[in-house]
């Protein structure tokens, strides 16, 4: 199924969250479905609402009965009450001051000064405006005894997640979203994706959202995810780190390869984590070629003077005349062209057909110890496949090809890692085809945890492989000082035996 999100009017958590349920998910399933998330006391209620006479759905998220706006509303409303029950006492000092030493008044001045400053950073880290329009957090912690004024860093975010029992393939698409913003926040604030402390996105809100539209659209079974040009709109916006312009600077950096269209408007129609969601899932920011089956609305929370606040996500079916090579119909190609070969014409029942990116270089000047690191670059962002082979230059020189198989989409990306990070001075780009078994990820149980294991199925010739995903295998014989083998062999047996 492919999923079109149409942002005329903005994105957000809580909106693409809402549009996905209102698509035909039950909350019901979604609370059972997110319930192994490590955080106590969250719900999720949806209410039809109307925005300028359209129909919506919106989503709201509370941590012990309570939402993120009403918590702040109640924060603030009993910080008013303690300031001006101070200004009265400090008021009956500094009278009783006047009266007799002038000295105690200034002292009294002082303490008020100091009580409003404090004050001052209550607000300033709680207050995001135009995030609070949409519904996302501005708080980071996860716990009600947690302070509000520290965020949660990427590490903790990954424990929550890969400790629970959310679909393997829910857990990656929800880090993938965490990571985009991760690596955006580490860019402007020089540090690294793990050490990242999400002030803005670290909160149960956004925890239950990110999470929720990843449980959302697997349940929807979406396995393509498509974006419409995002709407460009100015203004100011308050968050942790003080006045920021419209869009922030972590959407920004998120989008700045996205394409985007001006609408006038003056607030914030993109969040951070909505430009997170479409940056992380979609394909292409374009509309498909498919049939639409289900069409779920989610409203913002705040109004704009020409348009609905609302986001539209429609999914479908990949239409059937749409060719998956990206090839023109024979009726439609020019007379004098050649006929397409064998090997780009490639057509099996059964078989999945994609025409990839293949990005490389030439090296023979680099020292072997940073390939690591350039390989992980790569992978992080989104490499399918990287690989050397020893090859003989000029001058007889012993060299490495470095090769990455990538999606269109993100080849620009790896083009500038590989340029950056390596003592190359060019690239060659090329396409290739690729023709590949139907694959999922399924989770299995072991009685030392759960292990992903990769499953490709090939029902024409009745062909079926299981591997369990090394860096699970890795991770499980680590933490309980067991053989690699073993907890390989345990995953393979439990698929088996499932």
């Amino acid at each position: 199924m492919i999923a079109y999100f149409d942002c005329f009017s903005g994105v957000a958590g809580d909106m693409t969250l809402a549009a996905l349920i209102d698509c035909g998910v039950p909350v019901e399933k979604l609370r059972e479905g997110l319930s192994s998330l490590a955080v106590e006391g969250w719900d999720i209620s949806v209410e039809p609402v109307l925005k300028n006479g359209i129909h919506a759905l919106s989503a709201r998220i509370t941590l012990h009965g309570e939402s993120d706006e009403e918590e702040l509303q109640r924060q603030t409303a009993g910080s008013s009450r303690q300031e001006s029950a101070h200004s009265q006492e400090h008021s009956q000092d500094h009278e009783h001051a006047h009266s007799h030493n002038h000295e105690h008044s200034h002292q009294a001045h002082s303490h008020e000064h100091n009580h409003a400053h404090s004050h001052d950073e209550i607000a300033h880290d709680h207050s995001h405006s135009d995030a609070h329009s949409h519904g996302e957090t501005l708080h980071a912690s996860l716990s009600p005894h947690h302070s509000h004024a520290h965020g949660r860093s990427m590490r903790e975010i990954r424990e929550i997640i890969t400790s629970s029992t959310l679909a393997a393939n829910v857990q990656e698409t929800a880090l993938k979203i965490f990571g985009v913003i991760a690596q955006a926040e580490a860019k402007m604030h020089h540090t690294t994706p793990d050490d990242v402390h999400f002030h803005e996105i670290g909160g149960v809100d956004s925890l239950i959202d990110i999470c929720g539209v990843a449980w959302c659209l697997n349940y929807l079974e979406v396995d393509e995810v498509y974006c419409s040009a995002l709407p460009h709109s100015t203004g100011h916006v308050h968050c942790a780190h003080g006045i920021m312009p419209v869009p922030a600077p972590a959407t920004l950096e998120i989008l700045k390869d996205a394409p985007w269209f001006p609408t006038g408007i003056k607030g914030e129609m993109i969040t951070p984590t909505g430009a997170a969601i479409v940056k992380a899932l979609a394909t292409k920011f374009e509309a498909p070629t498919f049939t639409p089956r289900m069409v779920g609305v989610g409203a913002g929370k705040k109004n704009w003077p020409d348009r609905p606040n609302i986001l539209r996500v429609v999914i479908g079916e990949k239409s059937l005349g749409e060719k998956s090579l990206g090839e023109k119909s024979e009726s439609a190609k020019p007379h004098n062209e050649k006929t397409a070969t064998s090997s780009t014409r490639f057509s099996v029942d059964g078989l999945e057909t994609c025409t990839l990116s293949l990005v490389e270089t030439n090296i023979d000047d680099m020292n072997p110890e940073l390939w690591d690191y350039v390989f992980e670059k790569l992978f992080a962002a989104g490499a399918l496949d990287v690989w050397l082979e020893n090859v003989q230059m000029k001058k007889n020189r012993p060299a490495q090809t470095l090769r990455v198989l990538v999606d269109a989409t993100k080849r620009d990306e790896i083009v500038t890692i590989v340029l950056r990070e390596t003592t190359t001075l060019g690239v060659r780009l090329g396409e290739t085809t690729r023709v590949s078994l139907p694959r999922e990820i399924k989770t299995v149980t072991t009685k030392w945890g759960a292990v992903r294991v990769k499953v490709a199925r090939w029902d024409e010739e009745n062909l079926e492989r299981a591997t369990p995903e090394y860096d699970d295998v890795a991770r499980i014989a680590r933490g309980n000082d067991v053989a690699v083998r073993e907890v390989y062999e345990a995953a393979q047996r439990a698929y088996k035996n499932r």
